[in-house]
This record gives C-alpha cells, sequence and structure tokens, in this order.
C-alpha cells in the first residue's frame, strides 16, 4: 500500500520528465528510432523492378500447307512479334526464341531474333512441322537482362 507521503511526492512531480526513466529504456528507445529511420530511408529509395509486360503476335502466323505422307510442314512461315514492359513501352534489345512444332530456320537452326526500338521483332521462312496432328503451337519465349523472362505468347500452327 503506498504511504501517504508516496502520494503527495507524486502529485507535486507533475512535469514528468525523463530523468526517472532508466538509463537503458531511453537507450533502446535511440537505437529504435535511429534503426526506423534508416529502414524508411532504405525503402524510400528503391523502385519497382523492369519486368517483360506483353508479348504479343502482331501479325502473320503459321499455316502448313505442304503434305508428305502423315507430316504436314512449311518453309514459308511469316511471324512479327511486338515485346513491351511492365508500363506498356516498347521493349528495345529483347531476346525472342520459337520453340516447338519444329520451328527452324532455312539451314536447320533455332529460330532467334532481337526486337528493334520500336519493340519488334520479324521471322521469314520459318520452317515448322506436324506429325499425326492437324494443329500445334509454338511457344515464344522472350528474355531480357535485368527484365527477367516471359513465355506466355503461343504462336497456333494449322494444317
Amino acid at each position: 500500500m503506498i504511504s501517504n507521503i508516496n502520494l503527495r511526492r507524486l502529485r507535486k512531480d507533475r512535469g514528468g520528465g525523463i530523468e526517472g526513466l532508466p538509463l537503458q529504456l531511453m537507450i533502446i528507445i535511440l537505437i529504435a528510432t535511429l534503426g526506423t529511420a534508416i529502414i524508411l530511408g532504405w525503402m524510400g529509395s528503391l523502385s519497382t523492378p523492369n519486368g517483360i509486360g506483353t508479348v504479343s503476335i502482331d501479325s502473320g502466323g503459321i499455316d502448313l500447307d505442304q503434305k508428305n505422307g502423315t507430316e504436314y510442314f512449311t518453309d514459308s512461315g511469316y511471324v512479327r512479334i511486338f515485346v513491351a514492359d511492365q508500363n506498356g513501352d516498347a521493349l528495345d534489345g529483347a531476346a525472342v526464341v520459337l520453340r516447338g512444332c519444329g520451328a527452324a530456320t532455312s539451314d536447320g537452326k533455332t529460330v532467334y531474333g532481337i526486337t528493334d526500338a520500336d519493340g519488334f521483332v520479324e521471322f521469314r521462312d520459318v520452317h515448322a512441322s506436324l506429325r499425326g496432328a492437324k494443329t500445334g503451337f509454338i511457344d515464344v519465349e522472350v528474355s531480357k537482362s535485368g527484365y527477367g523472362n516471359n513465355s506466355t505468347a503461343k504462336i497456333m500452327v494449322i494444317a
């Protein structure tokens, strides 16, 4: 039980200064305040990461117009692809690779290209083929350093 003498002393000390706080508590408060300020300053300087946003087939397509037994194929496929970043701006210098349905260049190599300043890349005379099926898909894989990868676009191949 608190005596009347102690109650009188508490009533007189209405200024409530910090001289009564332990030194350790003041140090902890100071460190927490500085730490919070440093973390908020660091987080304020962070920016959103870059990313590949849109990959779309702008024009063209691949129709298999020749037949050899059970295989349908073409050597004259044409596709124009547009690539944009997460803000919708054209992405210059992105690597675009076509994979699937036997997609290859005329000399049998992987079909790839780099987007221009307007975000476009064109592929001409693409070889594609299907065996035992009338439809298939070519995957469009896009990548750029600092932007990551995107393989959401597909080109439909029809026999």
